[in-house]
């Protein structure tokens, strides 16, 4: 992927790069990290930053040691859930990709994988599940209706999503969906809280243990805020704003990047 390869994005989606500043934490030499937050079925926005970020690494030295990771919610309240877990899946080229678990993937997989309990389902149907189910074709929960969904996601796609970790470590930089448990030594983190944390996290002055700088998404924000010296919010609310956001690491300096449907 070359930078000039950015004028093939559809007209209506226009890529921002915030100019390089300092870094959160240095990342060890040689290497260079992007983080994509929440994606809701945005498959359009989500394909828009792959490209971004494939052009950006595509400028760093030869040899570097590139990594995009995706923060989790892939799914849920957009319309093309099953195209972004397949671009999350199929990543961007040149560059190691993991893809973290969100708490909305969580449920979704749960379910299908046969959850019972009333609570699990309607927070998936109240909070955007019911765009996973039109997409697949499934218009109410009589007989198999989770074999259908299945069906329609397919087998491949749903064992890769099922075998996605919830947290990553690079460095000092911890990657993760919602956040940490601020008073438990990261070796002791609870899956829940990682998924679904966000008091006291995000209320939290820090540091974290180990002084870790901890990148995450979950809890929407109206920007992409640098700022904070311990933490990094790169959910944009897409599926609301139409903004999807990440944030690239290179050694020791860090940026933004936006792709954006007016």
């Amino acid at each position: 992927m070359k930078p000039e390869d950015l004028d093939r994005l559809p007209r209506h989606l226009d890529p921002r790069r915030d100019p390089w500043r300092p870094a959160i934490r240095p990342l060890p030499p040689g290497r260079a990290v992007a983080a994509i937050g929440d994606v809701h079925g945005q498959a359009d926005l989500l394909e828009a930053m792959h490209r971004l970020v494939a052009a950006e690494f595509a400028t760093l030295p030869a040899g570097t040691g590139c990594t995009l990771i995706h923060l989790g919610d892939l799914v849920d309240r957009g319309p093309e859930n099953l195209r972004a877990l397949a671009l999350a899946r199929q990543g961007a080229a040149g560059a190691e990709t993991i893809t973290l678990l969100g708490n909305h993937d969580d449920r979704m997989v749960a379910l299908l994988d046969g959850a019972t309990d009333h609570a699990t389902l309607q927070f998936w149907l109240t909070y955007g599940g019911e765009r996973v189910l039109a997409e697949c074709g499934v218009t109410d929960l009589d007989g198999d209706w989770r074999g259908r969904v299945r069906a329609a996601i397919g087998s491949e796609l749903l064992g890769w999503l099922r075998g996605c970790p919830v947290t990553h470590r690079i460095g000092d930089l911890v990657f993760v969906h919602a956040g940490i448990d601020p008073q438990r030594p990261l070796a002791q983190q609870d899956r829940r809280a990682l998924l679904w944390i966000r008091d006291p996290f995000l209320d939290w002055p820090g540091p974290f243990p180990e002084g870790v700088a901890v990148i995450h998404g979950h809890t929407p924000a109206d920007r992409l805020d640098l700022d904070h010296p311990h933490r990094i919010d790169v959910d944009t609310g897409a599926f609301a704003t139409g903004c999807l956001s990440a944030v690239l690491i290179h050694g020791d300096r860090m940026r933004g990047l936006r792709v954006w449907r007016p």
